[in-house]
């Protein structure tokens, strides 16, 4: 090969080399970097489902239900709160969207009986991102920015990537006490569920104990006096300790027999609201 011909081949070569090298610093500047031209997804902000807050007044509140209905734009929460005997605050409800969390929308309220409230967003975009409904204890127009933090009792969030789609067609009262009753139903099987276990467990514990006395009650022939007294004094405490469980196991029996009462009128109500 001539002089003039080598020195074209290793001339292609280092341009190659030297593409290669430059693609793959253009490529590490880029995804190395990204995360400066390209803004990280925030993380989903949302209130759980049927779990119970404790509000600083006392009183408890529960998120039930949140849908979007994309079409007409609106939102639905149904919740409920158990007041505090005697309280007579007037509960005024506000949304805000977190990009702009100092411009406060109103509320309407579909639905209110017993403490159990329906209510309605309107105008929500379809990409409203995330939300937050704030609960305060007082009307809220006429007070100070630091009196109304002060008023505020919590918050509920939502999130556009993970809020259940619904079509909002009904707002008849009937069909709004219908999913109330619904809800506490549902609730109240689960607590009939986990009272029949924990009265299960307790009969097998006192089924253990009886048997453990058996065994000590079964030595006593076997053993000298003293033994006996010794073992005579831990029977005692099996026999106490078994009248402990049987009253403990009484309690729970009466708890699930009100709990199946309790299902059965909410089973009759939610027949009743059916026809």
């Amino acid at each position: 090969m001539r002089p003039k011909t080598r020195r074209r081949l290793t001339q292609n070569v280092s341009r190659f080399y030297l593409g290669l090298g430059v693609f793959f610093v253009i490529g590490f500047l880029f995804f190395g970097t990204s995360s400066f031209f390209f803004a990280e997804e925030a993380p989903v902000n949302e209130t759980k489902i049927n779990e119970a807050i404790r509000l600083s007044n006392g009183e408890t509140v529960t998120l039930h239900a949140w849908s979007y209905d994309k079409e007409k734009r609106t939102m639905r929460i149904r919740i409920s709160l158990d007041e505090i005997p005697g309280n007579t605050n007037d509960h005024v409800f506000r949304y805000v969207y977190k990009a702009r969390p100092d411009s406060e929308k109103e509320v309407t309220l579909l639905y209110e009986r017993n403490d159990q409230y329906v209510l309605e967003l309107k105008d929500v975009p379809n990409d409203f991102h995330q939300l937050a409904v704030r609960i305060y204890s007082q009307s809220v127009d006429a007070l100070t920015p630091e009196e109304r933090e002060n008023s505020l009792l919590t918050s509920f969030y939502t999130d556009h990537r993970t809020i259940k789609q619904a079509s909002h067609t009904s707002s008849d009262e009937k069909t709004f006490t219908r999913l109330f009753v619904e809800d506490e139903l549902t609730e109240t099987e689960q607590q009939l569920e986990k009272a029949q276990q924990s009265v299960e467990a307790q009969r097998q514990q006192i089924k253990r104990h009886d048997r453990d006395q058996e065994e000590l009650e079964g030595e006593l022939p076997y053993l000298s006096l003293d033994e006996q007294v010794e073992q005579e004094n831990e029977i005692f405490d099996l026999v106490r300790k078994r009248e402990e469980l049987t009253l403990e196991l009484e309690k729970l029996e009466q708890s699930v027999q009100a709990l199946e009462e309790k299902h059965d009128k909410l089973r009759v109500r939610l027949r009743e609201l059916s026809i």
